[in-house]
């Protein structure tokens, strides 16, 4: 990847015309660079800088992606949920990520999204070939649950038509980095990953790192590997997993409940017993940061309805008894579970 460094004063068309990825700092010392008084003609910070260099890339014609560098991270972010900070206020601010100075990742994380925009020329230029974006998000070729995958894809309704032209599709970038990683749809966490397979966060962990097991061989084939699969934590193929859960259902004996057929194809796949969640219907609860809480029995919690919570994304959930201690969950909580929260009956 080739870097070239330029002082705000000596960035001219040619740097913006052929820049994948543009790095603002947000913090400068303006005084070391001459420039008006009046506040209209420069930039105080990095955002104001970002939104300026936004516009001039428009008149280009060029759709590079505008990261903010910043250490400040919490002071520009406010009250926004900590766990979402980043692609909330990349969302607010016209950007396309933020990266936290001192992110021992932040080299590979620029690389990885210079790499995501260079790939998204096919869509721009042809967006009848773009297939869901199946080649940019490296979904596995032969496998019998891909068309599952890309019309989950589809249900998330991402820019590949009119927006995508006009944007070169960059508008796909942000709807990837901004509204499907860091929220549950067809691509999950580990503890969503662990929940859907039925099994606790340590297990799965546990087992998948198991370069022996099977069963985590046949898990390890659903991980996500495509495009900015980088800037969060590990993703993986919801309808692989789904696709994966099937089959074992299907091929265990008919006899056996649901945990229990899991439990047993788990174990022969495995080589030793894999501890199933105690759980009738288990689902991963939130706290008020949007950070995934646990897993509990849905019975016990109450459905949430967070600012900015894809409508596309799985509902989610917080258990009733830390509702009731925290004022900011309760206000989130979905309309049609109100009710719950000022009673003692349960679902």
């Amino acid at each position: 990847m080739e870097v070239e460094i330029r002082l705000p004063n000596e960035v001219v068309d040619d740097d913006l015309k052929i820049a994948d990825v543009i790095a603002i700092d947000q913090f400068y010392e303006w005084e070391l660079v001459p420039h008006p008084a009046e506040i209209a003609y420069w930039p105080e910070d990095g955002l104001a800088l970002a939104a300026v260099i936004s516009r001039r890339l428009a008149k280009l014609k060029s759709h590079a992606a505008i990261v903010l560098r910043t250490g400040e991270l919490a002071k520009l972010a406010g009250s926004l949920p900590k766990s979402a900070r980043i692609p909330l206020l990349s969302a607010q601010s016209n950007l396309d990520w933020i990266i936290e100075k001192g992110d021992e990742n932040a080299s590979a994380k620029i690389h990885q999204l210079a790499a995501a925009v260079a790939s998204l020329r096919p869509l721009a230029d042809d967006s009848s070939r773009w297939n869901e974006g199946s080649a940019w998000l490296n979904l596995p070729t032969n496998v019998a649950w891909g068309d599952t995958a890309l019309a989950e894809v589809q249900v998330c309704r991402p820019p590949e038509h009119v927006v995508a032209r006009y944007t070169d599709g960059t508008s796909w970038l942000r709807w990837f980095a901004h509204r499907i990683l860091p929220f549950p749809s067809f691509l999950i966490s580990d503890l969503k990953a662990a929940t859907l397979l039925g099994i606790s966060l340590p297990q799965f962990l546990s087992v998948v790192s198991d370069s022996a097991s099977e069963l985590g061989a046949r898990i390890r084939e659903c991980g996500y590997s495509g495009h900015l699969s980088g800037l969060v934590e590990r993703r993986w193929w919801r309808a692989g997993l789904e696709a994966f859960v099937d089959r074992c259902l299907l091929e265990s004996p008919d006899h056996l409940e649901v945990n229990e057929a899991l439990e047993d194809s788990y174990h022969r796949l495995h080589g030793s017993r894999v501890s199933m969640l105690p759980y009738e219907r288990p689902v991963v609860t939130f706290n008020a940061d949007y950070e995934e809480d646990g897993v509990a029995e849905a019975r016990e919690c109450v459905r949430l309805a967070p600012d900015f919570w894809p409508v596309f994304a799985d509902e989610p959930w917080a258990l009733l008894e830390e509702v009731h201690e925290d004022e900011e969950l309760a206000a989130m909580v979905s309309r049609g579970d109100r009710a719950r929260v000022h009673s003692a009956d349960v679902i």
